[in-house]
Parts: structure tokens; sequence; C-alpha cells
């Protein structure tokens, strides 16, 4: 007779052993570029594992008055994600950076035009502003996270 235990042991291996290489194969690019100092791949992770739960959603068996709020919920915190990783606030406010700063006679001399200082001073606080707003939205639709799996 086969001992039921050590069958269940070698499927387990196997088991564990198949999604690992799976984890590993899927995340390796995410984990290798990782630092414990930094917030940032912690963005990354979770952009990463929303676009592949994403498709796992829209090709469900839920219904759509309920599945389809999950995937409009989940588009737009990838796109909420891939802001903050691009950090393309400053250029998204229309930040002006055609101009130079040089170090002439240990001071700072820049090109920046007086209509240039005004709009990047708009943009700035617009950028700021923005990304405050985004990240509230993006604790908000976080917080659904339990809710997005069945």
């Amino acid at each position: 007779m086969i001992n039921f235990w050590k069958i269940t042991f070698w499927k387990d291996i196997y088991y564990d052993l198949k999604w690992e290489f799976w984890a590993y194969t899927h995340y390796r690019k995410i984990v290798k570029e990782m630092r414990p100092w930094d917030g940032q791949y912690i963005y990354q992770m979770t952009k990463h594992q929303l676009e592949l739960l994403l498709p796992e959603i829209e090709n469900g068996n839920e219904v759509d008055s309920s599945r389809l709020k999950k995937v409009k919920d989940i588009k737009r915190l990838i796109e909420l994600l891939n802001n903050t990783i691009e950090d393309n606030y400053f250029n998204r406010c229309e930040f002006d950076f055609n101009y130079e700063i040089k170090f002439e006679d240990s001071k700072l001399v820049s090109t920046e035009t007086p209509e240039q200082r005004l709009n990047n001073s708009r943009a700035i606080k617009e950028s700021v502003d923005l990304q405050k707003a985004e990240l509230k939205e993006i604790g908000r639709l976080y917080s659904k996270v339990l809710n997005w799996w069945d």
C-alpha cells in the first residue's frame, strides 16, 4: 500500500516549485531592481500585479454590473500608479524646460524668461496639487482591492 503522506508531500513540493518558477519568471524584472530604501517599487509591484489580474477579471464569469466597475477601477488605478512611477506631473502641467542654468563667477545664471518663470511657478504648484490629488485617489481605489477577488 502506498503511503498517503508521501504522495501528498511530493504533490506539495511539485505544486510549490511550479508556482515558484511561475512567480520568478513573472516578477524577476521588478524584484531584481527593488531596493529596500525606495518605496517606488511598491507601486511597480502593485501595478504589475494589477496588470496580471485585469484580464482575469475582464474575461471572468462575474455579472457585468459588478465586474465592469472593478475593471474601471483597476484600469484607473493602473493609470495613476503609472503616473506616480513615471513622475510625469511637471510635464502634464506644462512646465517649460526650455532654458539653461549655468555657473558663472560662482553664481547661478538662468536663461529663463519672466514669462517662463511665471508659467513654471504655476506649473510647479499645479503639479504638487495634482500629485496629492492622485495619491488620495490611489488610496481610495486601493481600499477596494479586497473586493476585486472572488
